[in-house]
């Protein structure tokens, strides 16, 4: 069975997530689609439901995608999976979460890459937050889920951009890019039909080749570099470390646990690649607060350096950045 692709929609109360999930399912094609939702009462999903078995969870639909509502433990869900796809003669090409709209994506990228047999089998493709951009003032200056929904995102989704000035979406745009300054932001019209957001793979780059991972960090770098948002008041701070010199195994491990012991849930995203000393290949480390995973890679194409992004609250960059290279 290869190994299936999550994507994560989350986004605040109302940011259009259900809508949005309706249209990927009407363009999925020929895939067989698993979807996640936290309960049925607070979603919407335009197929018939037949088949439930509600001891399982498991709800297949019309369409023949399966769906899961995740009451209990989300680790048991997916394993519930495993156990239908192992069954499937075709098993599944893809899961998409929808989670509620007061919760961080966080959860479910940990236990994932946290727990041995579902990192076997599954991958996390993105994590696409949704920003309705005509409350977002509001949902940021009082809500912590609202801020950590943006600093976890792999690509932001601005909905209701039609309801608003122009000036109103640029101001919200700065706000964001003071949370998360590493991700690119699409504006969504939900009177077009998207099938282009589905297979991004950006979180963990499974598919990609290296060459364009390293150009993934590069991009982000890049977009840190040109935001300017001192301005911008914040709990989340996000910051770059770019290094020629090449680092032991041993201190890039034991550099990782101090900052998981240290700042355990306030390291929210980290990711970036690694020169090793001895390794004529390039590592890259991807993490989600106090869970990370560093996979080899391919041989490095430039000259090596490291290169890691971090986006956490209130993370003193001056010490982290010093514990890793002094």
């Amino acid at each position: 069975m290869s190994v299936i692709p999550v994507t994560i929609l989350t986004g605040f109360l109302g940011s259009g997530k259900t809508t949005l999930l309706n249209q990927l399912m009407q363009t999925k094609g020929e895939e067989k689609v698993v979807i996640i939702v936290n309960e049925f009462g607070d979603t919407s999903i335009d197929h018939e439901l037949i088949l439930s078995d509600e001891r399982e969870r498991i709800f297949q639909l019309s369409n023949g995608c399966m769906c899961c509502v995740v009451r209990e433990d989300l680790a048991e869900m997916f394993l519930a999976i495993l156990s239908v796809a192992k069954d499937s003669p075709s098993g599944f090409d893809r899961v998409i979460i929808e989670t509620s709209g007061l919760a961080e994506p966080s959860p479910i990228a940990q236990t994932i890459i946290r727990t041995p047999v579902l990192s076997e089998h599954f991958v996390i493709d993105s994590i696409l937050t949704l920003v309705d951009v005509k409350n977002a003032h509001y949902q940021l200056e009082n809500y912590t889920e609202a801020v950590e929904q943006v600093a976890f995102a792999d690509k932001l989704l601005l909905t209701k951009t039609d309801q608003v000035s122009t000036q109103e979406t640029k101001k919200i745009a700065k706000e964001l890019e003071a949370i998360n300054p590493f991700v690119d932001k699409w504006k969504l019209n939900f009177n077009e039909i998207y099938s282009d957001l589905i297979g991004l793979d950006l979180f963990d780059h499974s598919s990609k080749q290296n060459s364009e991972i390293e150009n993934d960090i590069e991009h982000m770098m890049e977009n840190h570099e040109h935001h300017y948002h001192d301005h911008v008041h914040t709990p989340v701070n996000s910051f770059v470390i770019h290094s020629e010199d090449s680092f032991s195994e041993k201190h890039i491990m034991r550099w990782i646990q101090i900052l998981i012991q240290k700042y355990g849930m306030d390291l929210m995203r980290y990711k970036g690649i690694l020169n090793i000393e001895g390794n004529e290949k390039q590592l890259i480390l991807q993490g989600v607060n106090m869970a990370f995973r560093i996979e080899e890679g391919e041989e490095w194409r430039n000259d090596p350096a490291t290169k890691i992004v971090l986006i956490g609250k209130n993370l003193p960059e001056k010490n982290i950045r010093e514990m890793l290279i002094n």
